[in-house]
Protein backbone atom coordinates (compact mmCIF):
# COMPACT_ATOMS: atom_id res chain seq x y z
CA UNK A 1 0.00 0.00 0.00
CA UNK A 2 1.18 3.30 -1.09
CA UNK A 3 -0.27 6.49 0.34
CA UNK A 4 -0.42 9.51 -2.10
CA UNK A 5 -2.40 13.05 -2.10
CA UNK A 6 -0.73 13.17 -5.92
CA UNK A 7 -3.46 11.53 -8.40
CA UNK A 8 -0.10 11.42 -11.12
CA UNK A 9 1.60 9.68 -8.36
CA UNK A 10 -1.41 7.20 -7.85
CA UNK A 11 -1.86 6.55 -11.32
CA UNK A 12 2.11 6.10 -12.33
CA UNK A 13 2.43 3.64 -9.41
CA UNK A 14 -0.76 2.39 -8.34
CA UNK A 15 -2.22 -0.83 -9.57
CA UNK A 16 -5.03 0.02 -7.86
CA UNK A 17 -6.23 3.78 -6.67
CA UNK A 18 -8.89 4.12 -3.78
CA UNK A 19 -9.91 7.52 -2.62
CA UNK A 20 -11.41 8.02 0.67
CA UNK A 21 -13.54 10.54 1.45
CA UNK A 22 -13.09 13.22 4.37
CA UNK A 23 -14.25 12.11 7.81
CA UNK A 24 -15.28 9.67 8.43
CA UNK A 25 -13.42 8.27 5.45
CA UNK A 26 -15.25 5.93 3.49
CA UNK A 27 -14.51 4.31 0.15
CA UNK A 28 -15.59 7.13 -2.61
CA UNK A 29 -13.70 5.20 -6.17
CA UNK A 30 -12.04 1.78 -6.09
CA UNK A 31 -10.65 1.75 -9.41
CA UNK A 32 -8.06 -0.76 -10.73
CA UNK A 33 -4.99 0.61 -13.27
CA UNK A 34 -4.79 -1.80 -15.80
CA UNK A 35 -2.03 -0.13 -17.92
CA UNK A 36 1.55 -1.40 -19.54
CA UNK A 37 3.90 -1.51 -16.96
CA UNK A 38 6.80 -3.22 -18.92
CA UNK A 39 8.33 -2.51 -22.52
CA UNK A 40 7.01 1.04 -22.00
CA UNK A 41 8.92 4.28 -21.14
CA UNK A 42 7.44 6.43 -18.42
CA UNK A 43 7.25 9.64 -20.83
CA UNK A 44 4.83 7.08 -23.18
CA UNK A 45 3.17 5.60 -20.36
CA UNK A 46 1.77 9.25 -19.31
CA UNK A 47 0.79 10.05 -23.13
CA UNK A 48 -1.32 7.15 -23.09
CA UNK A 49 -4.96 8.26 -23.60
CA UNK A 50 -5.92 5.45 -21.19
CA UNK A 51 -3.53 7.39 -18.56
CA UNK A 52 -5.59 10.81 -18.96
CA UNK A 53 -8.84 8.80 -18.60
CA UNK A 54 -8.01 7.41 -15.09
CA UNK A 55 -6.21 10.72 -13.72
CA UNK A 56 -9.39 12.42 -15.25
CA UNK A 57 -11.97 9.82 -13.11
CA UNK A 58 -9.64 9.80 -10.13
CA UNK A 59 -9.24 14.06 -10.32
CA UNK A 60 -12.75 14.06 -10.38
CA UNK A 61 -13.63 12.01 -7.46
CA UNK A 62 -11.14 13.68 -5.53
CA UNK A 63 -12.62 17.28 -6.11
CA UNK A 64 -16.05 15.70 -5.81
CA UNK A 65 -15.66 14.96 -2.41
CA UNK A 66 -13.10 18.17 -1.53
CA UNK A 67 -16.85 20.38 -2.12
CA UNK A 68 -18.99 18.03 -0.72
CA UNK A 69 -16.82 18.64 2.88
Amino acid sequence: MFVTHSVDEAVFLGSRVVVLSPRPGRIVLDLPVDLPRTGVTPDDLRGLPEYAALRAEIGHAVRSEGASR
